[in-house]
Parts: structure tokens; C-alpha cells; sequence
């Protein structure tokens, strides 16, 4: 009889996923993330302009891709249901979020170290030590407002959250895990192993604490610290 419970709970959580999306047609999934891939596109672009400080076009197209999440009724919908800050007053939360955070501290530290699968000019400014002293006081603040805030926020709910509705319609869901870790680590191209790898673990925390705010939190402290 554990066994069967211990399936029936597996299938629960499958379940929990696909319907966390059942309010959204395909046809309007299809339509944010294309207006999201417009939209980075444009501040990437944009964001090459020698005339501002390096962060300010992509703050703006952070803060348009977070306004559109939250007021396309379909995204908004799903985004408030997994935008659970209930679970922040469980004990057990931080517990997830801190061996998460540790996790990947020492697997950022082992692929840095040994340039596993790493572009070798971000190792080379990798091991600059503190990089922060290189850049103005404005440039720093601009770069924890979009790295280590917006970024996090848009990047969780689009890439992990998004990108597992739809995908479970497709394939499975721990396909569908799997494949949503390979196109953030091809978003990611410089170090593509070791973001696929903390794409797994983000999806982990989500799926413990059916929250993704705990999420947003661990790629905010790894921004902070691996900016």
C-alpha cells in the first residue's frame, strides 16, 4: 500500500503542474512568449548603446516584460498562482533555499575552476575576485537593480514557470524539466552546462515548496554573488 500511495502522490504532482495552466490556451501561451522574446530582443540590442550606463535598456525591457506578464489577464492568472509567499513562514522553506544556494555555490566554484564547458574570457574576468571595484557607483546600483531583482523575477516566471506549462502539454512533465534546463542553458551559451544545472535545481525548489518565489530568491543570491 506505500508503494501505491508513494505512485498516486508522484502523479499528483505531474497532475499539479498541467493544471496550473488550465486557464491558458496554447494560442495565448504562444502569443506572451513571443511578445517576451520581442522584447529582450529589442533591450539586447538596444542595450549596446555606448550612450547609458550598460544596464539601463535592459532595466527597461526587464520592467516591460514583468508589466506584460501581470496585465495579459492569461499570464497574470497563472503567475499569481505560483507567486505563493505563504510558504516563506515555513521553516522548512529557507532549509530548501539554503541547501539549494550551497548546491550550486560549490558546483559554480568546481566549474570555474576547472573551465568545464566555460567561455574563457568569463573565467578570466571570473577570477578578477571582486569584480565590483571595476564600475562606478551608479553602473552597481543599476546592475543590482536589474541582475539581482528584475532579472530573477521575469527569468523564474517566464523560463521556468512558462516554459513548464507549456511544455507539459506536449511531453511529459519530467521531460519537460528537462528540456526547459536546456534552452535556459542555450540562453545562457557562455556557461551553458553549469546554468542547465542550476535550472534543475530552481525547478527542484519550485517543485518542493510549490512556490517560486523560493526560486526568485536563490537566482537573486547567485546574481549578487556570480555577477
Amino acid at each position: 500500500m506505500g508503494i501505491i500511495r508513494l505512485f498516486a502522490n508522484k502523479y499528483e504532482v505531474y497532475d499539479e503542474y498541467k493544471k496550473l495552466g488550465q486557464d491558458i490556451s496554447t494560442t495565448s501561451l504562444l502569443i506572451y512568449i513571443f511578445a517576451v522574446i520581442i522584447i529582450f530582443s529589442a533591450g539586447d540590442i538596444l542595450n549596446k548603446s555606448y550612450f547609458l550606463y550598460p544596464s539601463t535598456i535592459k532595466i527597461v525591457s526587464a520592467f516591460a516584460i514583468i508589466l506584460i506578464s501581470f496585465l495579459y489577464k492569461p499570464t497574470r492568472k497563472l503567475y499569481t498562482r505560483v507567486l505563493d509567499f505563504s510558504v516563506m513562514k515555513k521553516i522548512s522553506t529557507y532549509f530548501w533555499i539554503v541547501l539549494a544556494y550551497l548546491l550550486f555555490y560549490y558546483l559554480n566554484h568546481i566549474f570555474f575552476k576547472y573551465r568545464f564547458f566555460m567561455n574563457e574570457e568569463l573565467v578570466n574576468f571570473h577570477s578578477l575576485g571582486f569584480r565590483y571595484t571595476f564600475i562606478s557607483f551608479p553602473e552597481f546600483l543599476l546592475y543590482l537593480l536589474n541582475s539581482c531583482l528584475l532579472i530573477p523575477v521575469w527569468e523564474e516566471l517566464v523560463n521556468r514557470v512558462c516554459a513548464m506549462i507549456f511544455l507539459s502539454r506536449f511531453i511529459p512533465v519530467w521531460s519537460g524539466v528537462i528540456v526547459q534546463s536546456v534552452i535556459f542553458a542555450l540562453l545562457h551559451i557562455d556557461k551553458p552546462v553549469l546554468t542547465g544545472l542550476f535550472a534543475l535545481i530552481a525547478f527542484f525548489l519550485w517543485y518542493k515548496t510549490r512556490s517560486i518565489i523560493p526560486s526568485i530568491i536563490l537566482h537573486s543570491l547567485y546574481d549578487i554573488h556570480g555577477g
